[in-house]
């Protein structure tokens, strides 16, 4: 057994499997894998790793499991992999690639670290555990413990969460973790530090504009899926301001200076996909690499799903509180989409759109 310090939980256990898992190369990646991808252009102390993230998370569902002997230990330990695949810069460039899942289950499959999962299992049972609602719920130990750390290193005081109350409450019964009645308000917590989270650090204008930059200078590289897959950030990096391509070169330079893009437009109001991939279209024939469009996806809050136990029966926890119901109706009130710009050109794009809209 090892212990590893950490500043969310304390001491963290490693038992011996857990720490045959983390001393592959495939895990030691991680530690080059930010959390939130640039976000520390915003929260400068934002320079978190998936490796600790990891690490809380396995922490986290080993508590549950252990108040819930009926949970397989598989799970647990895929608790500390289900980030394996992440690409650079964390979520930011699966605009571009496929969702990290699936590089996750190609590292397992073909990586040294299936050698190590080989020794307790076999590949096509632990891949399973990797969609065990310990792992991948509507409340589980990964957003448990990214909602806490994520705060911590930012400096937000959004992610106050009781997650001893919770994991105690957390009940394993037919297949479900449930909440249990007297978890109910800690996992309402954890739904309000969300929707606190989304607009401050999640949605942060600087990152979106850092985030859009960087997938527009992979996407002039041309780098294939199957070599970003296994990159870490120091290697994009590297390749990025040594490419043969002005352009690529211009705009990792920029990142890297923080002389970021500025917002021309950044609005609530959405025109809809094809207005947006028009518009796309029509500004990079015009402006090439120098203004570019950031159109996000719609939040989501899976956790307002999570079953509640509540008067002995099993409700929503959106139908068990109010406070839930309300911030499910507000989750779009945050979502921005955007156009970006270089200083030099913000005029001339913002003038573009003006006649484009009209």
């Amino acid at each position: 057994m090892k212990l590893v310090h950490d500043p969310i939980h304390g001491h963290i256990e490693l038992d011996d499997f857990a720490v045959r898992l983390v001393d592959t190369p495939e895990f030691q990646r991680l530690r080059r894998i930010t959390q939130l991808g640039l976000a520390f252009l915003a929260y400068p102390s934002a320079r978190h790793t998936r490796f600790e993230h990891s690490l809380g998370a396995f922490h986290l569902a080993r508590k549950i499991a252990g108040y819930n002997p009926e949970i397989d230990d598989g799970a647990v330990y895929a608790a500390l992999l289900h980030d394996l695949g992440h690409y650079p810069f964390s979520h930011t460039l699966e605009t571009l690639y496929p969702r990290h899942e699936e590089n996750t289950k190609w590292f397992i499959r073909h990586g040294e670290i299936g050698d190590a999962v080989r020794e307790r299992y076999s590949l096509g049972e632990f891949l399973k555990f990797l969609k065990h609602p310990l792992v991948s719920g509507d409340i589980d130990a990964d957003r448990m413990d990214y909602l806490v750390r994520d705060a911590y290193y930012t400096g937000a005081a959004y992610g106050l969460v009781d997650l001893d109350r919770l994991v105690r409450n957390l009940v394993w019964k037919d297949g479900m973790l449930i909440v249990g009645e007297k978890g109910a308000i800690a996992a309402q917590n954890l739904l309000l530090a969300r929707s606190m989270m989304y607009p401050t650090v999640y949605q942060h204008h600087v990152s979106k504009i850092a985030s859009a930059m960087l997938v527009t200078a992979v996407e002039l590289e041309g780098i294939p899926s199957e070599e970003i897959r296994t990159m870490d950030e120091v290697d994009l990096i590297a390749r990025l301001r040594a490419s043969e391509r002005a352009e690529v070169r211009e705009l990792v330079r920029a990142i890297d200076d923080r002389r970021l893009y500025k917002r021309v437009l950044y609005s609530a109001s959405d025109p809809g996909g094809d207005a947006v991939a028009e518009l796309r279209g029509e500004l990079e024939a015009e402006f090439g690499h120098l203004a570019i469009v950031d159109y996000p996806p719609k939040p989501k809050f899976g956790e307002k799903n999570a079953f509640v136990e509540a008067e002995r029966e099993l409700k929503r926890l959106s139908e068990v509180s109010p406070l839930v119901r309300s911030l499910v109706e507000l989750k779009d009130t945050h979502w921005r989409w955007g156009v970006y710009a270089r200083a030099d050109v913000r005029e001339r794009v913002e003038r573009f759109l003006g006649a484009f809209f009209d």
